[in-house]
């Protein structure tokens, strides 16, 4: 495994040389379109799973210096992750209603760690031209390959504990992958959408999206293992609308 991996670490060192997005160039500033907060309310609601979910699988940790004596026992694959029937990492978002409405840019990043060999989050959600923080955790070398079909592509090394990087995504997309070259289940979804309407699912399965002007709405629900669901909403001024999104072992 160790001269596999430094022959692997030679050849990501020679495409990162041309490949990195680190500290990318900010986005030229945009001016929202205004929001009337008093008229605004929330879609929230649950992602739910009917039936016995597929099994999940354990990562090859074994062997790895820095990867598996993090953890203790086996550890899942993490890509169907259901609780009492309540879905674990599905990215819910607007998909369509929101017009030509422009948003300001956070400039908050969002922070993915890899620590114990895992991406944590292993799902996330950015807006385009949003900072997005890679750090190294790990007493090992990563190598961090996001390839989106919307927008450039990256790939950089992270060779020590500590080590921090910094990129942009400049295309909306749903969803973009990351992986590790070095240690190839590594896996990380990142949700690139040019509005601040999206939130990932943790152990509840719930969601909400604030903020939300009135109006009518298609939002969805993205599963790496499940698949999408779509439903259709009408928000009222100053309402609430609750939204169930299922899945089923057949799809």
């Amino acid at each position: 495994m160790r001269r596999w991996g430094i022959a692997l670490l030679a050849a990501v060192a020679l495409a990162s040389c041309g490949g990195s997005a680190e500290e990318q160039a900010r986005p030229p500033a945009r001016t929202p379109t205004p929001l009337d907060h008093t008229s605004t309310g929330t879609i929230s609601g649950v992602v739910r799973f009917e039936g016995t979910p597929p099994p999940m699988g354990t990562l090859p940790l074994a062997g790895w210096a820095g990867c598996g004596d993090q953890h203790e026992g086996p550890v899942p694959t993490g890509d169907a992750l259901v609780h009492d029937g309540l879905v674990e990492n599905a990215f819910v978002y607007i998909k369509l209603g929101l017009g030509n409405r422009v948003f300001a840019v956070p400039t908050t990043p969002v922070v993915i760690d890899q620590r114990g060999c895992v991406y944590r989050p292993r799902v996330v959600g950015a807006q385009v031209g949003q900072p997005i923080e890679f750090v190294n955790d790990d007493p090992t070398l990563h190598n961090v390959h996001g390839t989106p079909q919307q927008s450039s592509p990256w790939n950089f090394t992270m060779p020590v504990k500590g080590s921090r990087r910094t990129l942009r995504i400049d295309a909306p997309e749903v969803m973009v992958s990351v992986r590790c070259d070095l240690h190839p289940w590594m896996q990380g979804w990142i949700g690139v959408l040019d509005h601040p309407y999206f939130a990932v699912t943790g152990p509840d399965g719930r969601f909400a999206l604030a903020d939300v002007p009135p109006g009518d709405y298609v939002v969805a629900a993205w599963h790496e293992r499940f698949g999408v669901r779509e439903t259709r909403v009408s928000l009222p001024p100053k309402g609430t609308a609750e939204v169930t999104f299922t899945f089923t072992p057949t799809g």
